[in-house]
């Protein structure tokens, strides 16, 4: 009789714990699966009183997670903090925020355990639910910035605003979008762009290109799917890495480039997993000020193989402009 309560009872409350860390959307719940063995392999050996020990500490385990189980603070982590030098490295370090937000590390490419939130984020955000899918955004991203016009944002720090514009070889046009800037923004914007307190004005040049950023988190997303092959990941995060480089000559400019882009960033409405607070603005202060923040640590201009035709990636144009921030 005993056995068979404690069967029953050790059945609901790992069902209920798998509920629970499968809705949590955190890993850590997941490092209760030996106690959820252990209970198992008691009751089959016959011990239903020893199985109610590790069904007890399950149960508080899954109620702590529904009370308190909140997702970790965003946190610079590296899986291999002294892995050597490699493109993939860099590219990864590109899209670093998106990855410190959520306090996983930044520097693995292909990450199992995002496949269910890469799965949602990349439906959800680009209509994205497979390999061609996949290449077809990853190659439209890519056109619009080529072939799109290059943005300044022109920043007044005093009146705390920002405005998009052509740049001036072009007319200087406003492009009309704008957005009001807070003062925690103010001071983080004049920070980045390394702007005295005197300095009333800032523009950061060709800012659209942060959005290379999303083309790395596409292709991550796509390698911890399975959809890409490790030779496609590697042609496609070379090839966005050789533009970047072209493009900033620093970590400071791209750094400056990400919070310009992301302050005007429609769709960041739509991150749902990042509720609370704002995880991403957190995120990018963290990689701008951490010491040891790749941003802080990786070489900017550290030699990156070209991509060959025949890797299935084009190269960068070499007739494409390099302009850096004012």
């Amino acid at each position: 009789m005993l056995t068979v309560v404690a069967g029953i009872v050790g059945a609901l409350v790992i069902g209920a714990w798998v509920v629970v860390a499968w809705g949590s959307r955190r890993r850590q719940p997941w490092l209760w699966t030996p106690v959820a063995f252990l209970v198992v392999l008691m009751v089959a050996l016959g011990l239903p009183g020893w199985a109610f020990l590790p069904t007890a500490v399950l149960a508080a385990g899954s109620f702590a997670e529904l009370v308190i189980g909140t997702r970790e603070s965003p946190a610079v982590r590296a899986k291999e903090p002294d892995a050597p030098l490699s493109t993939e490295r860099w590219a990864a370090a590109v899209a670093a925020p998106f990855r410190v937000a959520l306090a996983e590390p930044w520097d693995v490419v292909a990450r199992s355990s995002l496949r269910r939130r890469y799965r949602r984020v990349l439906e959800e955000q680009w209509g994205v639910t497979d390999l061609e899918s996949l290449r077809a955004t990853v190659e439209r991203l890519h056109e619009e910035l080529h072939q799109g016009p290059s943005l300044d944002l022109v920043v007044d720090l005093r009146a705390g605003t920002a405005k998009s514009r052509l740049p001036r070889e072009r007319g200087g046009g406003d492009t009309g979008t704008h957005v009001v800037l807070g003062e925690e923004q103010v001071r983080r914007l004049r920070s980045v762009t390394r702007a005295g307190e005197e300095r009333e004005t800032v523009i950061i040049g060709a800012y659209q290109w942060w959005k290379s950023a999303h083309v790395i988190r596409l292709v991550c997303g796509g390698a911890s799917l399975d959809w890409l092959s490790p030779a496609e990941t590697q042609a496609m995060l070379r090839r966005v890495a050789t533009d970047l480089q072209r493009r900033y000559s620093s970590w400071s400019q791209l750094a400056a480039a990400f919070h310009a882009g992301y302050l005007l960033w429609p769709s960041k409405g739509m991150l749902g997993e990042y509720s609370g607070q704002d995880r991403i603005w957190t995120a990018l202060g963290l990689l701008s000020e951490d010491p040891s923040s790749p941003w802080n640590l990786l070489p900017w201009d550290m030699p990156l193989e070209r991509v060959l035709p025949d890797q299935g990636a084009k190269g960068a144009s070499a007739g494409d402009e390099v302009r850096a921030s004012e």
